[in-house]
């Protein structure tokens, strides 16, 4: 058996290859934590609201509390429990890994009746989040009380996808559930919720005609918006943190193109419809601000559209899904005005 003996010379080179991938490594990690810890300085009203959030969250449902950054999920038991419903977990829209909703049917449902559904997208910087963590999942209790079934869908995020792909599976699930819901309970009659990047995706495909064929378009009846981006090049110019110039080259490659965030962005594709809208946001939220809903609000009413914004005092980004839910809502105020929103026993109207 003859053995090939290293060189000095290919020792050296793999030394040295070792080591610029070390300082590589180092300097990405601390680049990474260099950029954390600017974003925790400048949005840090909402995130440790998020975190006094998964606090409260972790006591009330007896879950184990994450550590910091880390999001919080629901166990499929509890959710049912809690929310009093049949849950049907995970059922796929499509073919591809991450396309699958949820659907929570209320147990108090009568033979043969049909409820409306309301449809809930999370959130995530279009780059992650999950409908099953509990930020997003306990409101459900309150959507089945007003006498809807809840809807919670994922999707795929980048960089597995770009945005196209995103709002491709947006479509692709209300496709799914208009083909499919009535054989879980619900009628072809839609409400749809989002959570920032959520509020900016169901934004997008409802203010304007051709996202969804007309039949199901005519089927959305009333819309929430929580917390969302609208204004695309507004929302870039926010930021001021370090390695900004790499940031937004992911941000623009997300987006497939810089001169894509006018036509990706809500505000500037309002049209006439027929669909009632429902904007909220906190007022001490730093990472998508008050003027986004309000540029919103008035290309919508700009339009004779049905309009309405509300902001909610002392609350930052993640808040405005905490106080929808009566459990938490600590003022008794909030809670009240969406299921009488859900009911239609109240008129829209601005109010701030």
């Amino acid at each position: 058996m003859i053995r090939k003996r290293h060189t000095p010379a290919l020792q050296s080179t793999t030394v040295l290859v070792l080591f610029f991938l070390l300082l590589s490594y180092i300097s990405l990690e601390n680049a990474a934590a260099i950029l954390s810890r600017k974003l925790e300085e400048q949005f840090a009203f909402s995130f440790w609201e998020n975190e006094r959030m998964k606090d409260e969250f972790a006591r009330f449902f007896g879950l184990k509390r994450p550590e910091t950054g880390k999001p919080l999920f629901m166990p499929p038991p509890i959710l049912a429990d809690y929310a009093e419903a049949l849950v049907y977990k995970d059922i796929p829209y499509g073919k591809k890994k991450g396309q699958a909703l949820d659907i929570l049917v209320p147990l108090r449902l009568r033979s043969g009746e049909k409820l409306p559904v309301f449809v809930f997208v999370h959130g995530g910087t279009w780059i992650g989040g999950s409908k099953d963590e509990v930020l997003y999942s306990h409101f459900a209790r309150e959507v089945l009380k007003a006498g809807y079934l809840f809807v919670s869908l994922d999707y795929r995020v980048y960089p597995k996808v770009r945005f196209s792909g995103i709002l491709g599976d947006i479509r692709q699930a209300l496709l799914w559930l208009f083909a499919h819901v009535e054989a879980y309970g619900g009628q072809k009659q839609f409400v749809l919720c989002g959570h920032s990047a959520g509020a900016h995706l169901v934004a997008l495909t409802t203010v304007q005609h051709g996202v969804l064929p007309e039949e199901v378009y005519r089927s959305i009846t009333q819309v929430f918006l929580l917390s969302g981006p609208y204004d695309l090049p507004a929302y870039d110019e926010t930021l001021d943190i370090p390695f900004k110039n790499l940031i937004r080259r992911v941000f623009f490659d997300l987006f497939e193109g810089r001169n894509n965030l006018r036509e990706l962005s809500p505000v500037f594709q309002v049209e006439h419809t027929h669909i009632s809208y429902v904007l909220v946001v906190g007022e001490r939220d730093e990472i998508t601000p008050r003027e986004q809903s309000e540029k919103l609000l008035a290309k919508l009413l700009e339009k004779n559209n049905t309009a309405s914004l509300f902001v909610v005092p002392n609350v930052g980004h993640g808040g405005t899904l905490f106080v929808l839910n009566s459990d938490f809502d600590q003022e008794g105020a909030f809670a009240p005005i969406f299921r009488a929103l859900l009911e239609r026993k109240t008129k829209n109207v601005v109010v701030q």
